[in-house]
């Protein structure tokens, strides 16, 4: 790779795998564009067919393969024949980007579909395959990512075997499900670290990180909220396809969004069917959206699906929406219902009225809004009850007042390479 002290700028290589990681990535990414002093590189993580269709064949669990099939050879033909155009009009995260004016430097081949443990396992395995080559071709300064989604922790570990600088965002904080894990491991990584809260920041420093390399920088999310018009009526329904009862926008509904715990994997179905049973009589309209791919997102998957085949009245099914108009559907809610990190970090800016279900975000910061219970019918309906009768709740700035993004860079740009030890030393309290 080449000497990284004979270019003018640094390169800044954003890797980011998934809607919702992006929309947390965007402000750090337009901030670093507008630096005459950096060079944004942008790495998109992308389902695994489209470069290793065989691999995938075998190691892959869609829900019904042949109904996959004629999409799987498609982008696959188009991958082979380096039709980088197209693909980037059919695929999500892709497609995002481009709208957005980010070029796209490298596509990493990672995602397997399946929803189970299995697969979770082998996304973290095939994906270490394909990392080397994009970071080696790109040999940028610093690689920086964000949080605690599995796939991410295999990109880590690719960054510091190349003896490249990585930079990790919002480590330092704690919750359930294997998230807990793979932070810590990327948090230990990591060379520079910019945690959200202060708390989170010295978590970090009692793992023996470098005190000078933890800067306390706020959750970038809450720039993009900060700076973004948050009012929401019908028209969403002319951008996406929303399936189940139309709902009106404009008046008050539930939002229920929960993803699987991967420590519990045979119980997160039944934990889906408890929260749609406490919810189905709540007397408001109600959106569900869909789960993350971890691990147990089938059991969720399942329980959502069956829910849905009732058609019932009022209630409306959510797949994909561009992050900022996820962030309009949460502004605009009566109440949260579930256990995103969204509904914590994002609803306490906001002020929404949050029942968090079960232990996926167990000892997780949050702010007064966040009523926690246990996934539980009676436990679930009680808390919706308190939280509607509540009403909204004062901001709350723990996670940040939209600076974000400009500390990060800020820091980014004046880092000093030559004396950025690549060898890490445990840093005694």
């Amino acid at each position: 790779m080449e000497s990284r002290d004979v270019r003018k700028k640094k390169k800044i290589c954003v890797v980011t795998t998934n809607r919702s990681d992006y929309g947390r990535m965007k402000p750090i990414m337009e901030a670093i564009r507008k630096r005459d002093d950096l060079e944004l590189q942008v790495v998109a993580g992308t389902p695994f067919f489209f470069d290793h269709l065989f691999w995938y064949m075998r190691h892959g669990e869609p829900l019904s393969f042949w109904r996959s099939l004629p999409w799987h050879i498609r982008a696959r033909t188009m991958a082979f024949f380096e039709k980088d155009k197209e693909l980037q009009k059919k695929e999500q995260l892709m497609r995002l980007l481009v709208a957005d004016g980010f070029p796209i430097h490298a596509r990493l081949p990672l995602f397997l579909e399946g929803g189970n443990l299995r697969v979770m396992a082998k996304t973290v395995g095939l994906a270490l395959l394909g990392v080397p080559d994009v970071l080696s071709k790109l040999n940028p300064d610093i690689v920086l990512m964000n949080g605690d989604r599995f796939e991410i922790l295999p990109i880590a570990f690719a960054t510091v075997a190349l003896n490249i600088p990585l930079a990790h965002i919002e480590g330092g904080d704690v919750s359930g499900t294997i998230d807990e894990s793979v932070r810590h491991a990327i948090t230990k990584l990591a060379h520079i670290h910019f945690p959200a809260t202060k708390m989170s920041g010295e978590r970090i420093r009692a793992m023996g990180e470098n005190p000078e390399r933890i800067i306390v920088t706020g959750s970038p999310v809450i720039d993009t909220l900060a700076g973004l018009d948050l009012s929401l009526d019908n028209s969403i329904y002319d951008r996406y396809y929303i399936a189940g009862d139309r709902i009106d926008f404009t008046k008050p509904y539930l939002l229920i969004m929960q993803h699987p715990v991967t420590t519990r994997y045979e119980e997160n179905r039944q934990e889906m069917e408890e929260i749609i049973a406490a919810v189905r009589d709540a007397p408001m309209q109600k959106i569900f959206l869909d789960p993350n791919i971890d691990g147990g997102s089938d059991g969720v998957s399942v329980a959502l699906r069956t829910y849905r085949d009732t058609h019932p009245s009022g209630v409306a099914f959510g797949k994909y929406f561009r992050p900022h108009d996820f962030y309009r559907i949460i502004s605009n809610a009566a109440v949260l219902v579930g256990n995103s990190s969204s509904f914590i970090r994002e609803s306490a800016y906001l002020g929404i009225p949050t029942v968090l279900t079960g232990d996926r975000q167990a000892k997780r910061e949050r702010g007064g809004n966040v009523l926690e219970v246990p996934a539980k019918i009676k436990a679930i309906q009680e808390g919706i009850k308190r939280q509607i009768a509540h009403g909204r709740y004062k901001p709350d700035f723990r996670f940040g007042t939209g600076t974000s993004a400009e500390q990060i860079v800020h820091v980014l740009s004046g880092l000093n390479l030559e004396n950025l030890s690549i060898q890490k030393t445990f840093y005694e309290s």
